[in-house]
């Protein structure tokens, strides 16, 4: 649940953050998060999302539906799929997700040596 609350916590109370991902998430399609868009003012951090073709607990289509709908509201989204995965973590997912972590992160932050 913690992709679901980043989403509350961000796009409800803290626009102000740079960005926001989700893995293997997804909201319900009354969620408050989608009112609180609706009467939005300014930019919205941009939403990073990752989910399995398999994942039988947070169904695929789920996160997809979750994604389009704050794209209609205004959300910068990307959308990664991994296909075959279950409801669990990839190392192709994670090296995606510190890539974009890295890109967010203000220039003149040092980068750690690989």
């Amino acid at each position: 649940m913690g992709g679901c609350m980043a989403m509350h916590v961000a796009y409800r109370n803290h626009q102000d953050v740079a960005g926001v991902f989700a893995l293997s998430s997804f909201l319900n399609k009354a969620s408050a998060v989608y009112q609180a868009l609706q009467k939005r003012d300014g930019a919205l951090p941009e939403l990073f999302q990752c989910h399995g073709t398999a994942d039988e607990l947070v169904l695929h289509s789920w996160g997809q539906e979750t994604n389009s709908a704050l794209r209609a509201l205004g959300v910068s989204t990307k959308f990664h799929s991994f296909p075959g995965l279950f409801h669990e973590l990839s190392t192709g997912e994670l090296e995606k997700l510190r890539a974009w972590v890295l890109a967010k992160l203000p220039g003149e932050m040092e980068r750690p040596k690989e």
